[in-house]
């Protein structure tokens, strides 16, 4: 008798979207987190925007990069979305679409418009 553990099957679709989404937003944090602490010393912004809260250094690191980890997995989430939820292959050769409404003169359907010229 043989049970199959969880970890040996493969992923789904949604599961791997999702593993992309929070490896891609972590990436682009971390190298947000780079840039911007590469141009902006962390304890000149403690002085000036925390100083009444006393937080060290190691935690301004920790909620800047959280905060620009929300904000990065924000975006790949949204990306995701309008990727799975966007038009169907066939929507690019026109298949599927709508078909193009008939012109009638507006004076066919409201009898007020009698004798006024359309065109």
């Amino acid at each position: 008798m043989t049970t199959e553990h969880p970890v040996n099957r493969r992923w789904s679709m949604r599961q791997r979207d999702w593993a992309v989404v929070f490896w891609m937003s972590f990436l682009a944090a971390s190298a947000g987190a780079f840039v911007l602490f590469g141009l902006v010393n962390p304890l000149d912004v403690v002085n000036v925007w925390a100083d009444e809260f006393s937080i060290g250094v190691r935690l301004a690191y920790g909620l800047t990069f959280a905060f620009l980890y929300l904000i990065c997995l924000l975006a790949s989430s949204l990306t995701m979305f309008m990727i799975r939820t966007g038009p169907s292959s066939g929507h690019v050769k026109g298949e599927g679409g709508h078909s193009i409404p008939d012109i009638q003169d507006p004076s066919q359907s409201n009898p007020d418009l009698d004798g006024e010229n359309w065109k």
